[in-house]
């Protein structure tokens, strides 16, 4: 994905992104602003460092499994560039607007939930990791 060097999408990649995700150019440049804000200055990427520093992470106990599953699951070498970052947000639209590539679907809404539990990816939850949400979830009252 190139920039114009102002830090700025060029518009071939607005128009790329919008067609991928079903976003409007408008709903694109503010979650790139967002994005950018997020990042390291002149980074065009965001690590799990970057992530951690939003204030709401910190008060979800799911934080840190969130910031995993988008880092591991949708970015790749341990941090996410814009266009992962969009594709990601897309699942969670309400599917009002008619993807091509289906990302806001419920299967892929709850195949993101699953994923939250299901980190050794062997498409079960097992015991152990159902036992390490809930903890996170209540503090380390439960006991395995």
């Amino acid at each position: 994905m190139g920039s114009n060097g102002s830090g700025m999408l060029s518009g071939e990649d607005i128009q790329n992104i919008c067609q991928d995700t079903g976003f409007t150019s408008k709903q694109v440049r503010r979650l790139y602003s967002r994005f950018k804000s997020l990042a390291k200055p002149s980074s065009d990427y965001l690590t799990r460092e970057d992530l951690l520093c939003v204030p709401v992470v910190g008060i979800n106990p799911l934080g840190e499994r969130l910031i995993d599953v988008i880092i591991n699951d949708f970015g790749e070498s341990n941090k996410i560039n814009f266009k992962q970052f969009a594709v990601l947000l897309a699942r969670f639209g309400r599917g009002k607007v008619k993807i091509s590539n289906g990302y806001n679907t419920k299967e892929n809404k709850l195949k993101f939930l699953f994923d939250i539990y299901d980190r050794n990816h062997d498409l079960k939850i097992d015991r152990n990791e159902l036992l390490e949400v809930l903890k996170m979830m209540v503090g380390g009252n439960i006991h395995g």
